[in-house]
């Protein structure tokens, strides 16, 4: 079965950005499943339950698993948990110390990616991306944040980019991208110009920006030039 996994970071900012609609379509364009594990739950829905700020977005993503837009998987993932994170959260040291870098949603994340061989995660969150994509450039970064030598476990991150090989790691502006794409947004569009598709692009992408995803932006420009023609 085809599937793609979403981390909280993802989910939340596609919900402030009110396109928890797309979930479905996009699914069906798709054509398998879309999962998140236990530990999103409880971030993007419990949690925010228990808020007056966030209330109305939790009720608003648990809406999609009774749809059936998003599916949470109950199976145990201890074990995989267990292991990502203790070999995630010592890759990076300084001072003959582990760096933390990874969190349990994101985690939970991976460890479902492992578990069902999902095709893709979905995650905004730079550093988990990093590690998977660019450890070098993470190394760097916790270099000029710690103003200090950080030493990386080169075995450790055989053992991730193992695992994490044939995954595909994308982010809430690419989603928008791609309800951009199949049209799902043209509704805001009063005329569809060249000028009103370019409005709706930069203020989906700016919208994902600006609620908490990790994008340049030179990435947004990119992103715009290819889309706009």
């Amino acid at each position: 079965m085809k599937a793609i996994v979403f981390d909280s970071s993802t989910i939340i900012s596609i919900a402030m950005n009110n396109l928890l609609w797309t979930l479905g379509p996009l699914r069906k364009q798709f054509k398998g499943e879309f999962y998140i594990p236990l530990s999103v739950k409880e971030e993007v829905i419990d949690a925010a339950l228990r808020t007056k700020r966030f209330k109305l977005e939790g009720l608003q993503i648990q809406n999609e698993i009774v749809e059936g837009n998003l599916t949470l998987y109950t199976e145990d993932l201890i074990k995989e948990i267990h292991e990502i994170e203790s070999i995630a959260n010592s890759t990076f040291a300084c001072n003959g110390n582990d760096i933390h870098i990874i969190d349990k949603g994101e985690i939970a994340a991976l460890a479902l990616c492992q578990k069902i061989g999902a095709e893709v995660l979905f995650i905004d969150e730079r550093t988990t991306r990093l590690l998977i994509e660019a450890p070098n450039m993470l190394a760097s970064i916790l270099h000029n944040k710690m103003h200090k030598q950080v030493h990386i476990n080169k075995e450790n991150l055989s053992f991730i980019h193992e695992r994490m090989k044939g995954i595909h790691i994308l982010r809430s502006v690419e989603f928008g991208v791609a309800a951009y794409e199949l049209g799902l947004l043209d509704k805001y569009m009063p005329q569809k110009t060249q000028e009103t598709k370019r409005q709706l692009l930069d203020a989906v992408l700016w919208g994902m920006k600006l609620r908490g995803c990790a994008v340049s932006d030179f990435e947004i420009q990119q992103i715009m030039e290819k889309e706009i023609k």
